[in-house]
């Protein structure tokens, strides 16, 4: 991922309802990214995604709240992932609460 533009096509694709396997990963591992750039990091963020996240600053106001809505539809799947994205949806919602 290169930009803030490009974790919102992952975000978007699981908001028009692409559920498999691949496109959920992929708009988690961008969730995290935005949340980490954010200011709430995963307890271990990997090197990469923290070099990645030194590069790139704040994250837009609205790409916060596309990964906030993405990550509510993701929980809906199923209970695997409403538990694999517990603590992601926590530290967004931490995020875009004014």
């Amino acid at each position: 991922m290169d930009d803030w533009e490009s974790l919102r096509a992952p975000l978007d694709a699981v908001r028009e309802g692409q559920a498999d396997e691949e496109s959920i990963t992929k708009a988690v591992d961008a969730a995290e990214l935005v949340a980490s750039a954010a200011g709430e990091p995963p307890a271990e963020l990997p090197h990469a995604a923290r070099e990645w996240v030194e590069t790139h600053g704040v994250p837009p106001d609205d790409l916060v709240e596309l990964a906030v809505r993405s990550m509510k539809q993701i929980a809906n799947e199923n209970e695997w992932w409403r538990e694999r994205t517990n603590d992601l949806r926590f530290r967004l919602g931490d995020i875009a609460a004014p």
